[in-house]
């Protein structure tokens, strides 16, 4: 993560502008489904307020996520730098508001020339709807400068010049719009391209060095796009084009409306409900405790979409579980929690999911073409081997624990209790199936009921939460949606490149001429998504690398959703995957034990892992048999 707190009345703003755009994404959605089938009418322009209320939220969230230092980054500068390190941490600070810098002038030249006049909502042209994404860069710029050291504020004032050095074409575009032209900015557009084509490769190995002491991942992205651009002379402006492009995408507002749901539901006690719910059913069983525990984390992971939820909200509570059980010492219990904290990214609502499929539709067109639904149904089965691997492990531990207490027996009325208790959060799922598989409402309309339903069982309807309460968790959750989302968008600028240099087709091309056999590519593929999922989040990764993937998976003959499930699994492992596996991170922070100890108990259920991994990589019917047409 990067700095805290240090501009709470930008923070202020920042958040209060993302709430009310979360509140228009919830309520616009719900409302247009509820007046569709009572009046054969919705809200007017509902497509467009929705998906223009995601980008204020993501933009705008954003910035309150750099306020409080939650933008996620792959290392920190240590809590006590030496001269070195404190160096160093000027340099990062500087590279932030100059990327920063970058994208705001990319932004508002995309808002002033990038619409037409004639496209309006509402009567009011879009580029109004589209400006909390420049607002979002400016307020992140004036809190990189807003730094209290005066090392840091140098370095991010110097940041922003060379940001006005390396955006002056787009600024060069904003300036024409108003008449001029001035010729000191067509000299540094100039400049700034003919440096970026010379000093390309240093430009961004010096980024991703700075990523491991706090540089954002999105500051990475976005400044190697950025320089990508820059050095084939071509626009900055589409970094941001292609975000906007990617957020018009009718799926693309569920990822927030889930996040927001199931921070509400870990803030609740709805945690505490489903391990009761679960230890009732099965706790009378060997290993009942430990598959009760895998159930909720896998729920959990899920709906927030970010499996550091989990572990974080979660963990102690499980841990106490499984020990207090007499079946699982303290070793045993953190390991397995580890190991459990992303098994739900298979099923849906998962975002990572929603991403892979959003992605690879746009890539992916003709006869192979495939829907979000069938990247979920392609996924159950591999999920459910994940979750039933992990928990025969806890069985066969409390089966070989000699000294494990007496289990409870089972009764009936206690477990019909406990699921009454729990029921409303239990039907979650159900209702998220039934509404998708029948075709009642898309993803983003799901996400809407799924949240406001939330908000009001924990609120009102059990008084568990109150107002305070619930304002609490969704400006907890605002930050966190907010850092995934501008992360995405600085994926999508430079998958974007990519695809627009050929670079799919060409590593293809090199692939197929070095690598015959389908076997050896799938053995490579799993490789390489292990060392992808150790640096990369699980966005950025499948923004940036499956379009480097899935024309190779064509090339092999691997059907798309096959691929997918292959490539969120090999991610999902790979946050377990030392030196830096995110997940062993966060474990760490939340059980209090060094990374290394942490993997040497998540090590038996790593390897546990690779072996279901390469059961669905070698055999497709796994990710296959439940996809209408998949198998010949």
């Amino acid at each position: 993560m990067t700095d805290s707190l240090e501009s709470p009345l930008l923070y202020r703003i920042a958040l209060i502008g993302s709430a009310i755009a979360a509140v228009v994404l919830a309520l616009v959605p719900v409302l247009d489904l509820v007046m569709s089938r009572l009046f054969w009418s919705g809200v007017p322009e509902a497509g467009a307020l929705t998906e223009h209320a995601l980008i204020a939220l993501g933009f705008l969230a954003a910035a309150a996520a750099g306020a409080t230092g939650k933008h996620l980054s792959l290392g920190a500068i240590p809590s006590k730098p030496g001269r070195l390190w404190s160096g160093i941490g000027a340099l990062r600070i500087g590279a932030t508001a100059a990327i920063d810098s970058v994208l705001l002038f990319a932004s508002i030249s995309l808002v002033l020339i990038g619409f037409e006049p004639s496209d309006t909502a509402f009567g009011i042209p879009m580029a109004v709807f589209a400006s909390p994404m420049a607002l979002g860069f400016f307020l992140m710029v004036i809190i990189d400068v807003h730094t209290p050291k005066k090392r840091g504020k140098l370095a991010a004032i110097a940041g922003v010049a060379a940001g006005i050095f390396f955006a002056s074409g787009a600024i060069l575009n904003i300036l024409s719009v108003f008449g001029a032209y001035p010729e000191l900015f067509v000299s540094l557009s100039a400049a700034a391209s003919e440096l970026s084509s010379w000093a390309l490769v240093p430009l961004i190995v010096a980024l991703i060095g700075l990523a491991f002491v706090g540089l954002p991942l999105y500051s990475v992205i976005s400044g190697s796009a950025a320089f990508l651009y820059l050095a084939s002379w071509s626009s900055i402006e589409l970094i941001p084009s292609e975000a906007y492009n990617l957020f018009m995408n009718d799926s693309m507002p569920a990822i927030p409306l889930f996040t927001l749901a199931g921070f509400v539901l870990s803030e609740s006690g709805a945690g505490k409900r489903l391990v009761s719910v679960f230890r009732d059913w099965f706790g009378w069983l060997p290993g009942g405790e430990a598959f009760a525990a895998i159930l909720v984390m896998a729920f959990f992971t899920t709906f927030t979409g970010a499996n550091g939820v989990a572990i974080l909200a979660l963990g102690g509570i499980l841990a106490t579980v499984l020990t207090s059980s007499g079946s699982y010492g303290e070793d045993f219990s953190h390991g397995y929690l580890t190991a459990s904290s992303s098994v739900g990214l298979l099923f849906p609502p998962s975002m990572a999911v929603i991403i892979y499929a959003v992605n690879a539709t746009f890539i992916v067109q003709g006869e192979s073409a495939f829907s979000i639904g069938d990247v979920f149904l392609g996924g159950l089965m591999p999920g459910a081997l994940l979750v039933l691997a992990m928990a025969g492990m806890g069985v066969l531990k409390s089966l070989t624990n000699k000294n494990a207490t007496a289990r409870p027996k089972f009764s009936w009325g206690q477990a019909f209790k406990s699921s009454v208790e729990a029921l409303p959060e239990i039907v979650i799922p159900l209702f998220i199936l039934i509404m998708f598989m029948t075709g009642f409402a898309g993803l983003t309309e799901i996400g809407a009921i799924i949240l406001v339903y939330v908000v009001l069982v924990e609120g009102p309807i059990r008084r568990e939460m109150d107002r305070a309460s619930i304002v609490r968790a969704l400006s907890g959750a605002l930050p966190v949606a907010g850092g995934a989302l501008i992360i995405i968008a600085a994926a999508r600028g430079l998958s974007f490149y990519t695809m627009q240099a050929g670079v799919p087709e060409l590593f293809a091309a090199w692939m197929t001429a070095v690598v015959s056999s389908k076997v050896v590519f799938l053995l490579f593929l799993n490789l390489a998504l292990l060392v992808v999922g150790c640096f990369m989040d699980i966005f950025s990764a499948v923004l940036v690398i499956s379009p480097l993937v899935i024309p190779l998976g064509a090339a092999y003959g691997v059907h798309p959703v096959h691929l997918g499930v292959i490539f969120i699994m090999n991610l999902s492992i790979g946050f377990l995957t030392p030196p830096i596996g995110m997940n062993l991170f966060l474990a760490s922070y939340a059980f209090e034990k060094p990374v290394m100890r942490i993997f040497k108990d998540v090590a038996p259920f790593f390897a546990v892992q690779l072996v279901i991994l390469a059961m669905v990589t070698w055999i497709p019917w796994f990710s296959l048999a439940l996809v209408p047409g998949a198998l010949p």
